[in-house]
């Protein structure tokens, strides 16, 4: 009787493997964010950079890290329910993440390091508490891809196209309006004045963040699984449509006050009011799908009866 007692104080119970993570855990983890907040520094210093930016693409990324957390610590029931099982292969991938900032500095490519630092954050993760605790922390995980900036190549490639299509948009709704409207280069000629649509204005800020957006609606959505899909797919033409309605606004106001006025004020209100509508027709869509899914649902329950 004693020994059989003994044995089992001596072995953690299936209680024990599903509690919250003990504060051993908690501060090896701290340990490790220590550690690869030194390796992964260039990589992180770059991102705030990039952040940091007059005119920056990526000023969203501040949040990122902490809507992750928010989505992270809406899990804390099921992850307190998960059995903890440390996974070698979480050491595997934080090996491997170490050697891409190796390969990410002699290519004097940040980006690659920037990608490692999230699969280290994922291997810390499956190394710590296991697999199953990466499974439930995949959105959070994945989240964190947004806050990596592009390389400027693509960026700037990216820009020219995005900015492009937005005028010729904008060109064509003005001529179903028939608004005396062209498009000049970059500009939008009416009349004897033009309007210049910058680089930042041409929409590929907007389309970065929404699609982020997008992300987070799909994921809290309760519509089904290509449902979910379709919203974040979705996200990139509701980015364009929400800023070809910004830029044909403020060509209106210019086409009635002049071009000075669809500046200053005007303008910066416009860049807030771009996610509104964005947010507001995104949402929109993800009622549709929802509904949708639910009279399928009434209709395949009313068949099966």
């Amino acid at each position: 009787m004693n020994s059989s007692s003994e044995q089992a104080n001596s072995f953690p119970t299936l209680a024990d493997d599903r509690s919250m993570p003990s504060r051993q855990s908690l501060l090896l983890c701290a340990a490790l964010a220590i550690l690869l907040g030194l390796i992964f520094w260039e990589a992180i210093h770059e991102m705030l950079y990039n952040y940091g930016k007059k005119d920056s693409y990526y000023s969203h990324g501040y949040i990122v890290p902490f809507i992750s957390l928010y989505f992270a610590w809406k899990q804390r029931a099921e992850l307190q329910n998960a059995a903890r099982k440390p996974a070698t292969l979480g050491l595997w991938i934080i090996a491997l993440s170490c050697l891409m900032v190796v390969l990410g500095d002699f290519l004097e490519f940040f980006v690659i390091q920037q990608f490692a630092l999230v699969s280290a954050i994922a291997g810390i993760v499956m190394a710590i508490w296991g697999k199953e605790h990466a499974r439930i922390l995949w959105f959070p995980l994945a989240f964190l891809l947004f806050m990596i900036p592009m390389p400027g190549s693509i960026t700037h490639a990216l820009v020219l196209h995005v900015k492009i299509l937005a005028i010729d948009c904008t060109v064509w709704v003005a001529r179903l309006f028939s608004l005396p409207m062209l498009r000049d280069g970059s500009y939008i000629a009416f009349g004897n004045d033009r309007l210049l649509v910058g680089e930042v204005c041409g929409g590929l800020r907007s389309l970065i963040a929404l699609l982020a957006l997008g992300s987070v609606i799909g994921y809290m959505s309760k519509a089904s699984n290509w449902a979910r899909i379709t919203l974040f797919l979705v996200s990139a033409p509701v980015a364009i449509f929400a800023n070809v309605a910004r830029i044909f606004f403020l060509c209106i106001v210019g086409y009635i006050w002049g071009s000075s006025a669809a500046t200053g004020k005007v303008h910066d209100i416009s860049g807030i009011a771009i996610y509104a509508i964005a947010a507001v027709a995104l949402s929109c869509v993800e009622f549709l799908f929802r509904a949708a899914g639910g009279r399928q649902a009434a209709a395949e329950t009313g068949d099966t009866q």
